[in-house]
Formats: C-alpha cells, structure tokens, sequence
C-alpha cells in the first residue's frame, strides 16, 4: 500500500511542456583548481523520443565554455529524479532538499590554456571595449590573481571576489554618473525633449535596486551591509525615500545626481517634498508579477488611464518571473504573458523595454506559506520562455537584464549562503552589481562609439583540451 501511495505520489510530478524531456534536476559545474573560478554546465535533454517518457534511462548533454587558463574539475549535484523538481501539480511539496553527489572519474578534468595574444588573458581585460548589453556572461576572480590593480576593475566585491565578464569591461559608474547619463544622453531616445523617465515595473528585487539608486549607493553599504535587510529581507524596513511596500503600489519618484531620488508621490497622494534640478522621474509600480497576489489586477495598470497619470516613458523595466514561478502554474503564466505582451506594444509602441530576469534559485526546498515554489530549473525555464517571447515581438527594442547568471557564477559554497534567503533576493552588494550591469547596457552604447582594436588582437575562443 505505501509503494503504491509513493508511486502515485511521484507520477503528480510531471516536467514543463516547454521541456518534456528534463526529468532530473542537476546542477554540474567546472571548478577552477587554481582560480576557484565555477563554470556552471547547462544540461539539455538530448533528442530521442525515449526522453519524453518517465521509465527509461534520461540521458543528457552540454557544452562547457572556458575562456580563463586553469585545469577545471567536473563536480555536480541530482538534486530531483522523476520531475519532482517541477512541484507545480502535488498539493504537497517535497519535505526535505537531499541531493545527491555525481560519481565523476578522478581523472576527468580538463585543461584550458589561453594565449597571451587573445582578449581573454587577463593582460588584456582593461584593453577589453566597455560592455553594451546587459546579459555578458562572465565569471567571479581574485582580485589577488588580477594583472591589474584591484581599483582598475571598480566594482563591488563579494566574497572577496570581483565579477568580471569575458567579452568586454564593466565601466565603474557612481550612482551619480548615472544618473548624468539619463540626462545628458538619454539613452534610447535621444531626440526627446524633457525629463528622461524610466516606467519600472517590479517586485522586491527592484525595490532593493531602486533603494541603491535613490540613495546614490549608500543604502546597505559599508559595514552596513551585514544587516539583515541588506542580506535578504528589507520588507519591513522603512526607508525614508520611497515607502515601496504592499501599501503602495504607484510611486513618483524625482533623481538628482547630488540628492539622489525622493518620491514626490504615493498612490496618488502629493508629498510635501520636492528636489531641485532632478535630472530623471522614474515611476515605479510595485507588483507581484502576473500573479493573483497583486492588490487588484495586473493588467489595469496598463490601461491609458492609469499610465496617463505619469509622465511618458522613454524606457521601461519590466521584471517577472520571481513571483510568477512561485505562484503561477507554467500554461498559466505563458498565457499571462501573452497578454502582458499585448499590452506593452500598446501602451510603449517606441520605447525600449528592459526584461529583468528571475533571480538564480538554489540548493534549498521551496518555504513560506503559502509556499513559493520556486526551484533553479522552474526558474530558468521561466525566464527562458519570456525572453524567447519578447525576442519575437519586441527586436532590437529588447535588453535582456540577465541577473541569474551573476549568481549562478558564484562558488556553490556561496551560493548555498545566497539560498538562506526566504524570499531569493541577493545580498546589497550583488545589488551594486546588478545595477552596474544595467548602467553599462543602457548607457555605454549612448555615450561611446567603438574604439578600432590594436593590431594582432584576436577575441577567439581559448586553447581547450582535455588534462
């Protein structure tokens, strides 16, 4: 009787239509044994019909792409069998996170080398062009192992790590400069007149984004940022700038580069504050994704009548996936997203949209009540599906804001320190960083042209061969 009760318990579990072959969840990377650098592996289900069905060998494959001179150890994790991974149909999620260790032969490793003449020897990253989108790959690096000083790099450290992408070089903005570009080059639409205007629609995540921003970076920072809020959860914390809680949903918000950002107002209702010579506006509505948790529905936030209290958009940031993945069933949310995406070429027929995507999930069980089923592979396959739509419908007006494979890149020691977060948002520091990604996406093809490479410089692919 209990074989057959945990047998019927098992066949809830079902995979996600958009991969009817992804039965197990594994997370696989290649580990640096000099560098500590982690490469992580996406496995794809490989092309036979056999995969499709539950009782059969599942047999998977990937590609790793390597590009730092090191030999790189193949370690991973099965963290579901059987789709258990996709907890969307079980009234019950499973009770316990077991993983288990991949056997993986000890000489299995693979050696990389990497020329000095190529642009991805470390001489060569500050010669790197600056980035101009907001989804370069990259990898986490010792500072010490560096050719270069550790100021050269300007960017957040975490862990003692600093976050450098293989094909191009954050440029170190300050909030400040920032905020300078919206108004001196206003990105994306240079030929309009007025005060540049983001229209950002988000969950907590751009909360803690928007709080770096308003307050020029000093929200969470310093030894600040060992506080809990600034670790995980900031929804109780107040914040004297903007409310950006439940309670309100719409927000104006005013930016200055030696003030930072004020809201000015809060569903509707004027404050008695104001900012002089701001440089930008953003309006912020904070939702639950496209979800049923938001205060009424998602969608009426769209209508002319709701935008039309705020000044028009000359670029908008839309985040989902967070939420939707936690509540929302993956038929549901594509149909969800339909609709979002009919509403966006209505409401912004020019305008560039920026998609944020979920944030990394790992090495833990869903939590809360109710629970957010969250799970790295639910997550990815998500943010897989809106990207791959909006691609279609929205062109070159797209800017994908990859902030999962920032985290993905962490050692797994760390990223199992990351997942000790209720709500899956990432410490203040790795928000700096966040934020410097979008900095660089919007504003580097704005206020720089290419530059012509030096003679001999080649950007190919490291030397790869097995050690």
């Amino acid at each position: 009787m209990l074989a057959r009760q945990e047998k019927e318990m098992v066949e809830l579990f079902q995979t996600i239509p958009s991969e009817p072959g992804l039965w197990d969840s594994i997370t696989l990377d290649a580990v640096g044994q000099s560098s500590g650098i982690s490469i992580p592996v996406q496995l794809q289900p490989v092309a036979h019909a056999n995969m499709a069905r539950r009782n059969t060998v599942h047999v998977y494959e990937g590609e790793l792409q390597a590009y730092d001179a090191d030999v790189f150890a193949i370690s991973g994790v099965v963290e579901y069998r059987d789709a258990a991974w996709n907890y969307e149909q079980p009234a019950s999620l499973p009770d316990e996170y077991r993983p288990e260790r991949i056997s993986v032969l000890r000489d299995a490793q693979i050696r990389v080398s990497v020329p000095r003449a190529s642009s991805f020897h470390p001489e060569n990253h500050m010669r790197l062009p600056v980035c101009q989108r907001t989804d370069e790959p990259g990898r986490w690096v010792q500072p010490a192992t560096l050719p270069f000083a550790a100021e050269a790099h300007g960017q957040p450290l975490y862990g003692g790590k600093v976050w450098l992408p293989y094909r191009c070089r954050l440029r170190s903005y300050t909030y400040s400069a920032f905020l300078q570009c919206l108004d001196d080059y206003r990105p994306f639409s240079p030929e309009t007149t007025g005060k540049y205007t983001v229209h950002w629609f988000g969950d907590t995540n751009s909360r803690r984004a928007l709080k770096k921003i308003t307050s020029l970076g000093q929200w969470c920072s310093g030894i600040m940022a060992s506080r809990p809020q600034c670790l995980c959860d900031d929804s109780g914390e107040a914040f004297p700038r903007f409310t950006g809680q439940n309670t309100v949903r719409d927000t104006l918000l005013e930016l200055n580069d030696e003030d930072g950002g004020w809201s000015v107002r809060e569903n509707g209702m004027v404050k008695n504050r104001g900012i002089q010579n701001s440089l930008a506006q953003v309006y912020y509505h904070r939702w639950e994704g496209l979800t049923q948790y938001n205060s009424g529905r998602w969608q009426d936030v769209f209508k002319p009548s709701a935008l039309g209290l705020y000044p028009q958009a000359n670029l908008v940031v839309i985040s989902i996936g967070n939420m939707d993945v936690s509540f929302t069933q993956f038929l549901e949310y594509t149909r969800q997203l339909n609709e979002l995406v009919v509403l966006l070429q209505s409401a912004y027929d020019e305008q560039h949209i920026v998609l944020r995507m979920p944030q990394y999930f790992c090495c833990r069980a869903p939590s809360g009540n109710p629970p957010r089923r969250m799970q790295k592979d639910r997550n990815r396959l998500y943010g897989d599906y809106a990207r791959r739509l909006f691609e279609l419908h929205f062109g070159s007006r797209l800017h994908v804001w990859d902030v999962s494979g920032i985290a993905e890149t962490l050692p797994l020691e760390q990223r199992r320190d990351v997942a000790g977060c209720a709500v899956n948002t990432v410490p203040s520091e790795i928000v700096d960083l966040e934020n410097l990604q979008l900095m660089n996406g919007i504003c580097n093809a704005a206020s720089l042209r290419s530059k012509p490479k030096p003679d001999g410089w080649r950007q190919d692919p490291a030397n790869i061969e097995l050690a």
